[in-house]
Parts: structure tokens; sequence; C-alpha cells
């Protein structure tokens, strides 16, 4: 049975923060790498830590409301060569975090989350005397309650947060030195359902209709079952009836990433760092629409320009989807939650960038070279090419935040080799990825009809911007406006001309 040490007693701590220590003792045991030095006396004991649990998902709360924190649990394994007397076992979590301000300032380093705790080498009625353990391979379990405010793990261009666990029996190494174990990684990510149960990702569901005088009525949609970093992004692009002819160069999808740092020892002490763009998806004349068949991890590189993706003539209708696959990890960082104390935060938003040109009655498509003059001018400002973009914010969740890392799998007859193996989302190829992924997604139709919950947190704000030099119109949700799936293209036409007509009066 267990007891809390005096050092525990002492600083209050909670049953978890307590060893539930159970001594069990291995003599046969013996590491490979002390075989020799063993048979001349020179072999030194070993320490060395296991977790039950290599992942942990926090839950933080808002500020003075009651958290659910999560439990570190693991093994200390220590190897004695001869029998010893122990007087102190220590198990240690360590947080540390590093943050680059971007400028000549010095980067800083401080600790994050310094924790703990001593394991009880005694039964009750010897735990006031110094443990004499016989040669062998001892086990004591260990657990401690770890903070969901704790800054989660953050690896990017401007800082890094780590967490390692380390052992430490003093006065067992050389010349009464301290024997000190491996460090052992911690990954600690924020729960998708908050201080909730835990619960995958949410979806995505942005819609988004209008009319531009050049296009005509337009809806677009993106979707996901689990908005993810490594996770899958389907887009869908309905042109109604464009009232002239239209070039319509290309579409494209950006992740924006946006940082913020602190210093934790000088709150006044912060900087905005540049904006960092990724494209997750283009369409052009290069890349065409898949229709939702991806084959396989799509390589995120610098895209050049190519040919247009359709030429539209005046009434012509356009539609089509295409299934794209966020960047990993090494490329796109998740959003940093609202309550939690990480001095390095992150926040998100998508773009759709939509190119297109319009086409004079009666002409026929030139390349871009063809309609400048020799100074490089495009010889008509009616006809060059405008931009189109629509961007809102997103709340982007950790790729290790799988239903199968945070829930139990489900039982079959048969085990599904390619499929929970990983803990990280983007170890997996596309395929098994779009079919665990998608299974609330209508790949195979090209209608407009949503398959997917509107995600009630999703900002209303549109904005709608055309290139420099052109007008801007900027639009507005009226008032008591609820968005709902896409519509046919008759509907979307009629609930289009009602609104402009209301604004109008």
């Amino acid at each position: 049975m267990a007891y809390p040490s005096a050092k525990a007693k002492e600083a209050g701590a909670g049953y978890y923060d307590t060893p539930s220590a159970v001594h069990c003792v291995q003599p046969a045991a013996k590491p490979q790498s002390t075989g020799l030095l063993s048979k001349v006396g020179l072999a030194q004991p070993t320490l060395n830590v296991t977790l039950a649990e290599e992942l942990l998902f926090l839950r933080p709360s808002p500020p003075g409301e009651p958290s659910e924190d999560p439990v570190l649990e693991g093994t200390v394994i220590l190897y004695l060569p001869k029998k010893r007397v122990l007087n102190n076992l220590t198990v240690r979590l360590l947080g540390r975090q590093d943050i680059s301000f971007g400028d000549l300032r010095a980067s800083e380093s401080s600790i994050s989350l310094d924790k703990e705790v001593t394991l009880n080498l005694h039964d009750h009625d010897q735990r006031d005397r110094e443990a004499v353990l016989d040669k062998g391979e001892h086990r004591w379990d260990f657990s401690i309650i770890v903070p969901s405010s704790t800054p989660c793990h953050e690896r990017c261009n401007w800082g890094r947060v780590k967490h390692t666990v380390t052992a430490t029996a003093k006065g067992l190494g050389q010349l009464g030195g301290d024997v000190v174990s491996p460090a052992k990684s911690v990954v600690l990510v924020v729960n998708p359902g908050g201080a909730g149960a835990n619960e995958p990702p949410p979806d995505l569901a942005h819609r988004y209709e209008g009319i531009v005088e050049d296009l005509g009525a337009y809806s677009i949609s993106l979707e996901s079952q689990h908005i993810m970093v490594g996770g899958l992004l389907l887009c869908r692009f309905f042109l109604l009836s464009p009232p002239t002819d239209i070039i319509l160069h290309s579409i494209k999808a950006k992740v924006h990433q946006h940082f913020h740092v602190t210093s934790p020892t000088d709150p006044t002490r912060t900087a905005t760092l540049p904006t960092d763009i990724r494209t997750v998806l283009i369409l052009d004349g290069d890349h065409p629409p898949n229709f939702g068949q991806m084959d396989d991890y799509p390589k995120y590189e610098k895209v050049v320009a190519g040919p247009p993706l359709k030429i539209l003539r005046n009434g012509e209708s356009y539609r089509l989807h295409h299934l794209a696959r966020l960047p990993h990890h090494d490329i796109l960082r998740p959003s940093t939650f609202e309550w939690s104390e990480s001095s390095i935060r992150i926040h998100h938003e998508i773009a759709l960038e939509i190119t297109y040109q319009v086409l004079p009655e009666g002409e026929e498509y030139r390349s871009r070279s063809r309609s400048r003059d020799r100074k490089g001018k495009s010889k008509s400002k009616e006809t060059e090419p405008k931009k189109m973009v629509i961007s809102r914010p997103l709340q982007l969740y950790a790729c290790c935040a799988t239903v199968d890392t945070l829930t139990l799998p489900a039982y079959s007859s048969s085990a599904e080799l390619e499929w929970a193996t990983h803990a990280c989302l983007c170890q997996y190829p596309s395929p098994p990825v779009v079919k665990h992924h998608c299974s609330r997604m209508n790949l195979d139709s090209t209608s407009d009809d949503g398959s997917t919950s509107t995600n009630e947190a999703d900002s209303r704000s549109r904005t709608i911007k055309l290139a420099s030099g052109y007008q801007t119109p900027l639009l507005q949700d009226p008032p008591g406006y609820e968005p709902t799936p896409l519509l046919e293209a008759d509907a979307i036409a009629s609930r289009l001309a009602e609104q402009s007509l209301s604004n109008e009066t």
C-alpha cells in the first residue's frame, strides 16, 4: 500500500500528486549493458522512466472555474548491481519554453512547468527509515497532476515548448553522486472539447454567397469533417450565370498564420511577428479539380501561375468541387486555445482568392504576355486580371487530436493495420485519411447541398476585396440572416435577387 511522503504532506499535495507506489522487486532482471562491468565489480545502478501515456490532453477552463486536470502516470525502474541503501527517489516533470522576438532583442528561455514528487520507498511502519534494496530490478509507480492551463507543446519558427520527465535517485552514483534517468518526452495537447469531455475536432462549414458585378451570383463552401492540421478540406464552387465572358484564371485557398509572443517575465515585452501564408489549395489549368479523388499527400511548394482554369461565356454556369489536404505539422501549427497560459500565441485565418479577367465581347483569350504592351502595362484597365478575396477566422486543432487518441477505438473482429497505428494524423497517407474523415461528406456528387452542420462558433463576418484600383464592395450579412446549406441554382438566384431588392428599398 502507498502512503504520502513527508514532502508531499508539507506541500499539501492532492491525492494524485503523491505516488501510488507499489514496490516490486525482480532480482533476476539485469541490463545487458552492465553485464561485463558487473563481472569486475564496476557496474553502476541504472534508472529509467516509463509512461502510461506519452500524450496528454489538457482541458483549460475560464479563470476562476474548476478544471479537470489530466494525470501523468508512469513507472520508475531502478536496477542495482548489488545491495544498496536508498534515501530519496524523486520524479520531476519540467516544461521549458524558448521565445524569439524576431528582432535584435535576445531570445528568452524560461520554465513553464515544474512539478516534483517524492516516491515512497517503505511500508507504513518503516517509512521513516532508510530503504535497503537488494540486488536486482525495483519498480515504483507514480502520478502527477498537470494543470490544464499549462502551455502545450509547440515548435514553430519563433519559439518552442517542450516537456520532459526525469527520475533522480540521490546518493547512488559514483562518489556519492546522484543517478538521473534519461529524459522522457511528454506531449501536451489541448482537448478539442475544451473543459468538457474528450471530443474530436469539430467540423468546418463555411458558406459564401453573393453577387459581384463581373461574375454575377456565386456560391462557395469550405467543408471539413474534422478541421485539424494534416486534415482534409473540401471546396465547392458554383458560378450561376456570368453577365459577360469571363476568364477564370485560378482559385486558391490560403491559411494565414499570425504569431504573437509575450515574455513570461515581463508582460510589456511583446512582439507581433510576420504573418506566415500557406497555400493549401490551388486550381488552374495545370492543377485541375480532382472532384473528390485524392491519392497522395500533396506537395506544398511555390507554384508558378499556369494557364487559366476555365473560359466562360456569357450566361454559362460552372461548378466544381475539390478535395485538398492541409499541410503537416512542420508547416502548419495548431491555433492557441483561449485560456492557455502559453507565451506563444497563434491564430489563423483562411482566405479564398478567385482571380478572373473580363473578356471583351467578341475577343478571344490571349495570354497575359500578349495582352500587355512593350512596357509591360495592360492595354486596357477594364480587362486587367482582378482578384476577389474572401477571408474568415479559423480555429485549427492539433494533428494528435484524432478520434482514436481521444477515445477508445471501436472493437472489431480483425484489426485495421492501416489505421490507429500512429498518434499523429500527418503520418498517414491520404487514402486512409479520406476513408475515415469523409464519412459525412459527399465526395462523388457535384451538387451544392451541404453535408455537415454549421459551426456555431464560426464568425459570421465576411470580407470581399478586389485588386487595387477597383471598386471594393463590402458584403454584410443582412439583419436576421441565418446561414443555411448551399441551395440549388434557381433557389440561389431567387434568394440573391430578393436580398438585392430589399437593400435597394
